[in-house]
């Protein structure tokens, strides 16, 4: 059972999945193992959200949302290294400069900005 919601999460496409995981679903059901419960009202009660994830609208990708949990790590790496938040203002400025190399930043109005040069 556990191999076929691996297939069918790795394989499934967004027309077949209704009927896929209604499938799986019923042989959990009639599996009647104790240890699949949970995992059977996960499935019921997550039903329309998972096969939404099959939706596939750019590059013929699964939606994720791993780049959110990468930034939000990252973000708490940067308050325990600096030891707690004392000025917001300047965090924020931090993270966004160093999470993107697109921007530039600038000490006073009358010097010119500085972009950082790009990791290879």
């Amino acid at each position: 059972l556990k191999e076929d919601y691996r297939y069918f999460n790795r394989n499934s496409t967004y027309p077949e999945c209704i009927e896929e995981l209604t499938d799986l679903i019923r042989y959990f059901k009639e599996s009647r193992l104790v240890c699949y419960s949970e995992f059977i009202n996960l499935l019921e009660n997550w039903f329309e959200e998972i096969c939404n994830s099959f939706q596939r609208p750019t590059e013929d990708r699964k939606q994720s949302n791993a780049l959110a949990e990468s930034l939000n790590q990252k973000m708490r790496e940067f308050i325990m290294i600096s030891n707690g938040l004392s000025n917001f203002e300047r965090f924020r400025a931090r993270v966004i400069y160093a999470l993107n190399y697109r921007i530039g930043f600038s000490l006073t109005s009358n010097i010119q900005a500085y972009n950082r040069k790009q990791k290879k």
